[in-house]
This record gives C-alpha cells, sequence and structure tokens, in this order.
C-alpha cells in the first residue's frame, strides 16, 4: 500500500530546512511568481534549486504553488516561470488558472499539475472533471466532512489532498473578493490582506445590534491531529498543513508531531495523541483553541474563533493583583512559566510581554514581569510563546543552509564491499530495502553506485581488516547518508589503508548523491492562444443572487434601448420552481430581445446540489432553449452529457484567453469573467465578495469604514453569500464598459 505523504508548507529557506529535518514527505513552497503569498520570504531562482536539489538527495518532494489567477499580459511570462522549475527537477506545480495549467500541459506533459484547493473543488463530478484538465490531483475544498472525503477517494484514480492543519479561510477558497475590494489586495493575486481577521459590528434585518462575537469572519485554526490515520486508511494521497507566512519554529513543531503520528499509525495500525503533544501545537500557534472544521458536518459558531482573531497561545493562570507603583504582576499560575517565555493578559484590556522577572510567592502566588498596562483581579493569564519550547525547535534549521551544516535527515543505504583475483576493490552502494524499512526515492528506480580502487594485498588477519574497514565506511558524516547494513563478498580477504576506503566511501557518496539530482531539457517553446473560445456580440448581462431580486429588478431605460444582447441570469432553483411563470416572462422577454438563463452557483454542496439531482431532467427539458451557467466543474459534465449548451460563470474565474480556451475543451460555449476583473469600486453591481458554508449570525455587518455587507441566505442553498450594500448603479460606467474594444464579451452586473 502506497503511504500517504505529509505535505509541509515553507516560506523560506529556514522554513524549508525545519520542515525536511523534521520529518516531512514533501514541501509546498512559492517562487518570486505567482503564487498565493506573494508576502512570504519565498524563493529566488538560485534558492529555489538549491532547494530542490536539497530535498531530492533526502529523498523529499518539492511543489510549487503558482496558484494565482493570471491575465493575458502574464501568462508567457508564467509559462516561462513554469519552465524554469520544470528544468530545475521541480515535482509538481500547484495550480488555480485552468489557463496556466493548460498552457503547462502542452508544453510540458510529463510535468505533474496539481489543482489548487483555490480550484473550488468540493465532489467527485468537480475531481472527474479536473482529471479531464490534466491534474493528476486536487486539493479538496477544505468544507468537506469525512464522509464526503472518504467517498471521493472511494471512487476516483485522481490523487487527493486535504489540508490537516492551519489557517481557515470562512470563504470557499477562490471565490474571495473581500481582501481585493475591502483590502486593496487580491487574495487571488497573492496578496491577501486578511480582512476576515478583522472586527465587524453585526445588525439584524431592521437594524438593531446583534450579540454577537466582534470577529464574525475569523475561524479558529484547523487541527485533525485525531484524524490522519482515518484519512490515510481512505486512501488520502496527501496531508497538507498550511502555513507558508509561519515561522521556522512553527513549521518544526507542527511537522515533527504530524510525523510522529502517522509514523504510529504506520508501525501499529493506530495511536493516541499526548497531553504534551496537544499543548505544543496550541502553544505555538492557536486562535484560542483548534477546530476540526467540517469533519462531522457544520460546527456552526464552534468553527470561528470569535473575540480572538490572532494567536493567543496557553491559558496558564489568571492575575491575583497589580504590584502598586511597578510594573509587576501577582498571578495563580496552573502551568509552567519561565523567564523568557512570552505573555498576554485579557480583560478589559489586554497588555503583554516578555517575562523578565519571576519569582515564587507564598500561598502558591508568582511574581512576573515586566507587565505594561492596565490589569485587574481575575484577568486570564496566557503564555503566548515558551522560550523552551522555541529553543528545541530551532536546533532543527539553525546553522545550516542547503550546502552544509549537521543535518538529522539521512537516508538509510547498504554497502556491500567486494574485491577481485588482482586485488582491486569495489564498493557499491545504494538505498536500504531491508525488511521492515521502507525506500523512499524521488527517482524512478533505485540506483546503485560502484566505484573501485586498488590493488591491495591480502589481510593477515582478515576479520581485523573487515573490522576496521567497516569503521571507516561508516563514517558518513554532513552527507545525507546514514549506514544500514554493510556486507562483504564471499571471501573477502584484502586489507586496504584507512586513507583509501574512506577515498571510496566519499566518492560512492558522491556519486549517489548525484543520482537524485534531477534535470530535465528546456521546454518546448510556449503558444499563447490569442483568440477568444467564440466569438459573439458584445453582451449585457444581469446576474441575481436571489429569486426576490430578480423579480424586484426593472431595467434602466437607457440599458434596455442599448444594441447589446441582453440577459437576465437567475439561480437554477429558482428557474426550475418558477418556470411556469417564467415561461410567460421569457417569451415577452425574447419580444425585447432578452434571454432568461439558469445558473449553478460557485458552490453548490448539499442543498442546491440535490436539488439539482432531484429535478436534474425537468431542469435540462427547460433549459434546452436557453443553455446554462455552471460556476464551478461539478456540473459542467453530467448538463453536457444532455446535450445541455453549457456557460461558464465567474465562480471558474476567466482571467485570461487561455482558461476560456481550457474550458472550452472540455465542452463550455464561452465564459463570463472572473469577479477578479470586475471593477473594485461598486460601479457594476453588488456582486459576492464571498460565498461560505459558515453562516454567521445577523443580518447584515458593517466595517470600521461604515461599509454595510449584507448576509445573504437563499433557498435551496446551505451557502451564505457576503454581498456589498450599493443603492446606486452606474449607468454611465456600465455604457462605457459596453463601447470598450476588449476581448470580455460579456459585461455583467450584479444584484442581491
Amino acid at each position: 500500500m502506497k503511504k500517504t505523504e505529509l505535505l509541509i508548507p515553507a516560506g523560506g529557506t529556514e522554513q524549508f530546512i525545519a520542515a525536511v529535518e523534521n520529518g516531512a514527505d514533501a514541501v509546498y513552497v512559492g517562487g518570486r511568481l505567482f503564487n498565493a503569498r506573494m508576502n512570504a520570504d519565498n524563493f529566488s531562482d538560485e534558492e529555489m534549486q538549491a532547494a530542490v536539489d536539497f530535498a531530492h538527495v533526502r529523498g523529499v518532494k518539492v511543489y510549487v504553488a503558482m496558484n494565482t489567477l493570471v491575465t493575458d499580459e502574464e501568462l508567457a511570462e508564467a509559462a516561462d516561470y513554469a519552465g524554469f522549475l520544470y528544468e530545475a527537477g521541480v515535482d509538481a506545480l500547484i495550480i488555480q488558472d485552468a489557463g496556466l495549467g493548460m498552457l503547462i500541459r502542452e508544453t510540458m506533459p510529463d510535468f505533474p499539475l496539481h489543482f489548487s484547493t483555490q480550484g473550488s473543488v468540493y465532489d467527485l463530478r468537480g475531481v472527474e472533471t479536473a482529471a479531464r484538465l490534466g491534474y493528476e490531483r486536487v486539493v479538496l475544498a477544505r468544507e468537506l466532512s469525512f464522509n464526503e472525503i472518504r467517498y471521493i477517494c472511494e471512487n476516483t484514480d485522481t490523487e487527493i489532498e486535504v489540508f490537516v492543519h492551519g489557517a481557515l479561510c470562512v470563504c470557499y477558497s477562490g471565490q474571495c473578493q473581500l481582501s481585493r475590494c475591502h483590502g486593496g489586495r487580491s487574495g487571488n493575486r497573492g496578496e491577501c490582506a486578511q480582512p476576515c481577521r478583522l472586527e465587524y459590528k453585526t445588525f439584524d434585518a431592521v437594524g438593531r445590534a446583534v450579540d454577537t462575537v466582534r470577529y464574525p469572519l475569523s475561524p479558529k485554526d484547523l487541527c485533525l491531529i485525531d484524524h490522519i490515520g482515518e484519512l490515510a486508511e481512505a486512501g488520502v494521497a496527501s496531508l497538507k498543513v498550511e502555513g507558508r507566512m509561519k515561522s521556522p519554529e512553527y513549521v518544526a513543531i507542527v511537522t515533527s508531531i504530524y510525523r510522529k503520528y502517522l509514523d504510529e499509525y504506520y508501525a501499529n495500525g493506530s495511536y493516541r495523541v499526548s497531553a504534551d503533544d496537544r499543548e505544543a501545537l496550541a502553544q505555538i500557534f492557536s486562535r484560542g483553541g483548534f477546530t476540526e472544521g467540517y469533519w462531522n458536518g457544520d460546527p456552526g459558531m464552534e468553527l470561528m474563533s470569535g473575540n480572538i482573531p490572532k494567536h493567543q497561545g496557553v491559558r496558564i493562570g489568571k492575575v491575583i493583583k497589580k504590584v502598586t507603583g511597578g510594573c509587576l504582576v501577582d498571578v495563580k499560575l496552573y502551568d509552567s512559566l519561565q523567564i523568557g517565555d512570552g505573555v498576554e493578559i485579557h480583560g478589559r484590556h489586554v497588555t503583554g510581554n516578555i517575562v523578565t522577572y519571576y519569582k515564587d510567592l507564598k500561598g502558591g502566588l508568582t511574581r512576573i514581569g515586566d507587565i505594561k498596562g492596565q490589569v485587574e483581579h481575575g484577568d486570564i493569564l496566557y503564555r503566548t510563546s515558551r522560550k523552551s519550547q522555541l529553543s528545541d525547535a530551532r536546533r532543527s534549521f539553525e546553522n545550516k543552509t542547503f550546502a552544509e551544516g549537521k543535518f538529522l535527515r539521512k537516508r538509510m543505504i547498504d554497502m556491500v564491499l567486494s574485491a577481485d583475483e588482482d586485488g582491486m576493490i569495489s564498493l557499491s552502494v545504494s538505498l536500504a530495502n531491508s525488511p521492515g524499512r521502507t525506500v523512499d526515492s524521488t527517482a524512478e528506480s533505485q540506483p546503485t553506485v560502484t566505484v573501485t580502487a586498488g590493488s591491495f594485498d591480502r589481510a593477515d588477519d582478515p576479520s581485523a581488516a573487515k573490522e576496521r574497514m567497516e569503521n571507516s565506511l561508516r563514517k558518513t558524516g554532513s552527507t545525507p547518508f546514514a549506514v544500514a547494513e554493510i556486507s562483504f563478498s564471499e571471501g573477502f580477504d584484502r586489507m586496504a589503508p584507512s586513507s583509501a576506503i574512506n577515498d571510496l566511501r566519499r566518492r560512492a557518496l558522491s556519486e549517489l548523491e548525484k543520482c537524485f539530482i534531477v534535470r530535465r531539457e528546456k521546454a518546448a517553446p510556449v503558444f499563447i492562444w490569442n483568440a477568444p473560445s467564440e466569438s459573439r456580440p458584445k453582451g449585457l448581462e444581469f446576474w441575481f443572487a436571489t429569486w426576490e431580486g430578480f423579480c424586484s429588478f426593472t431595467m434602466p431605460a437607457e440599458l434596455m434601448h442599448s444594441d447589446a444582447e441582453k440577459a437576465l441570469i437567475i439561480p437554477v432553483t429558482a428557474f426550475e420552481r418558477h418556470f411556469g411563470e417564467l415561461r410567460e416572462m421569457a417569451e415577452a422577454a425574447a419580444g425585447e430581445g432578452v434571454r432568461i438563463i439558469p445558473y449553478t452557483s460557485d458552490i453548490s454542496k448539499g442543498a442546491e446540489d440535490d436539488y439539482i439531482e432531484e429535478h436534474f431532467q425537468s431542469i435540462c427539458q427547460h433549459a434546452e432553449a436557453s443553455g446554462i451557467y455552471v460556476g464551478s466543474l461539478s456540473w459542467v459534465q453530467p448538463f453536457r452529457s444532455e446535450g445541455i449548451r453549457v456557460y461558464g460563470d465567474y465562480g471558474l474565474n476567466v482571467c485570461n484567453r487561455s482558461s476560456a480556451a481550457a474550458y472550452a475543451g472540455i465542452g463550455i460555449k464561452g465564459c463570463a469573467p472572473s469577479l477578479e476583473m470586475m471593477p473594485a469600486d461598486g460601479s457594476m453591481g453588488s456582486f459576492p465578495y464571498m460565498i461560505s458554508q459558515h453562516d454567521p449570525e445577523g443580518d447584515w455587518l458593517l466595517d470600521r469604514k461604515k461599509a454595510r455587507i449584507r448576509i445573504v441566505r437563499r433557498d435551496e442553498s446551505d451557502q451564505t453569500l457576503l454581498i456589498p450594500e450599493l443603492d446606486i448603479l452606474n449607468i454611465h460606467a456600465i455604457r462605457e464598459a459596453l463601447n470598450q474594444e476588449n476581448d470580455n464579451e460579456i459585461v455583467r452586473i450584479y444584484f442581491i
């Protein structure tokens, strides 16, 4: 059985070394271009090559995230950078943009592609469509239960990757516009400003304040340490830890703990996580504890961090009193605290510092300092960092580079020493493959390296000679290898000095190391698709989040009289439920050159999917003339197989002509532009900022700039939309967009 991979993030060199040294099977990183964490340290070309080589000689794979959306102007540069990564021996690329994926597949067909969680794949149908697009692995959306994950794994040959630890987005990844529109930086372009971690006021439908959490969009961090055995048993190919913005200490601690229990599972078939390891995970980073996410279904408010949007640490005591006239505080401790640890005190105010003073007092109290700020009796004391934990973690990566250091990670090798009649000695070295030992290699076959020296005389005492030579052979030092077994050929009776054996060992290990350095030939030249997927007159579309919004809509006269083809885009559930009355509307609208087209949501998991499946044949019959927009990969093939004309909605995130061409290749007849292409100023209407599996309390949110965001709940949908409340439609901007000469065939206006 192929073992499940432990996949670890690295935002820089120290994190990369920490991941490898603490037991990662694979590491994912970002380079200098087109990755979703452009604010991490990331890797220059030289660092990338050194990192890949460092990992490969230690049996570790390297995946590079190129998981941002790409414009037409950027495609050539992105493909060229992918070509560099291909030549450098990177094991796979993590891709969101379908157009970039298509270019890579056409020019580097043997370069493995993983479909990013930014692709919003949440079911088996989506996995199968991603496979048709050329992806050998799919990183599932984080909103799936274990039963849903297991079902997908049992019914596909495509590799499945699942997040098991780290930060969660409240929005389905790849479908968020909140950062771009409220933070000025796009998450889909690698610069998420994390506005979901900010404070919002919550109100009900009539404007009354709702008594709820201050940070209604900030989830806790995910922790599935108790379930990695179940995921492995289900057939998940890779267990992924989030955190390319995290510290190397974080990487070291999380990696070592997940490595420990994954190994225990494979050794014993079960494991039990210790209290110390649970505390270690919480200590290094947690937002008021952990969540298991959607493992057992919708966790409700248990998912959210509530009033703690940042690292909180571990609760270890409470304040008894502040010492008058100074910065010392008397506390009651429930757990250990040392000088050099970081603390925060939470009450009406939050204050904290590194502990520089510590004294045990009578009555079981402890005096600590230097604590500035206001504290009161009963305030809660948290340990936000533990000096000893950080020091232990640093030992795995400090004073190490890709070129040198006292490394812990070794690959076990076997050695065989033999001699011929002329006294020539041969040393053969290969990866160990003894019973009970797993061979881990990035190479397709296990190499054997043989070097020779001599000639040498026969030994007076062969047994003593072998012992001395074996001692020399085991001195692998700072190489990435350690010796498992040394054997001698039958009748071996030669004696070589230690210097000669040392030279044999050095040459053999050097040659073996070269066997794992991967270099590929330069990729074929890139052809950029320069034509739209289908030539159509520019259309004007009105997209509605709800049936009620559609019913209350009156098309502005200035737009009604434009020459553009017009369409009203409504939810498929409303289209089917109200088809009788829509038929009359459609006939009247058709006389004015307006079509009505249904759409499936960009995420239709749960109730909407159930509705579509239950009414599928009827929907197909009713949509035969209009066609249907699909918001995700999940419904492309079902409707295509029934002969229904399928269009791609904004959820497919088409930002370039190559993406449109890629989707045309699986039968999609034209795509609406990604919301990423929409003006952020609201001039084209109220498009969704988020689609979330979590349902916040209340009816609308107010941010610190007094902008209103409506929480939209729809019939036959398990998901919640967050949509800005805009009162005025910018007709001038819409007419300008209609008159622009560009490749966008569709001008979209969005309504709640």
